[in-house]
């Protein structure tokens, strides 16, 4: 079990895992920052206007990056617009091939990587003696950069990179979505679902038809 640490840095996009860390970080009495990343995706406004939201609701500083560099390198339609994002019914949601395909797609070379390293030099300059990141089994099924696997390696090499003072964690890695909704619904503290942004688009509403809609949609119940 995770022991609590007293000053955390959420990476905190917005979407459902994120804002779990941040909502339970808050229930055992976190301080808290949060660090939201523009790396031009395509929902980044609606996922800035969450993750401001969130941090506000919370007490948590707040703070945006800029960081074009990683969306201009393509690859992902996530950030390239010219691509298709992939849309899937519920009923295929643990059908490896399906969402094999569908995470190749959105897939953002070493994004995770990036970010985390970025939010790890943010905790270092502040004093804060962890990042919280919102890691899920479910999607660890398809995406290796949300396990704890990657969590433990990412650790290793923080020892060397930040002189042992930060390490990454998180409180949601070894729960799926329907498990995070759960103790989200279990808190004191009524948890704002309705602040969430999970869509990869930046419609005026959740498409309600991407994976992560899906997703976030069957967890819900």
């Amino acid at each position: 079990m995770s022991v609590s640490p007293s000053f955390s840095v959420v990476l905190l996009s917005g979407g459902l895992d994120s804002s779990a860390n941040l909502a339970l970080a808050h229930a055992r009495g976190d301080r808290l920052a949060a660090l939201t990343v523009n790396y031009g995706q395509r929902a980044w406004e609606s996922e800035r206007r969450a993750a401001g939201a969130l941090s506000e609701h919370y007490g948590a500083t707040w703070r945006e990056v800029e960081l074009p560099f990683l969306g201009a390198l393509g690859g992902s339609a996530l950030t390239d617009r010219t691509r298709e994002v992939p849309e899937l019914s519920r009923d295929v949601l643990d059908t490896m091939s399906v969402v094999t395909k569908s995470a190749d797609a959105v897939w953002v070379p070493n994004r995770n990587g990036v970010l985390i390293h970025l939010a790890c030099a943010y905790a270092e300059s502040i004093g804060a003696s962890h990042v919280l990141v919102g890691f899920n089994r479910e999607e660890g099924a398809t995406f290796p950069d949300n396990t704890r696997a990657f969590m433990d390696s990412v650790n290793g090499s923080l020892e060397y990179s930040t002189r042992g003072k930060v390490r990454v964690d998180s409180l949601t890695v070894d729960l799926d979505k329907r498990e995070i909704v759960a103790k989200l619904r279990a808190l004191a503290r009524p948890f704002p679902m309705d602040l969430v942004w999970s869509c990869y688009s930046a419609e005026k509403n959740p498409c309600g038809r991407c994976e992560s809609c899906q997703r976030l949609a069957r967890a819900q119940g």
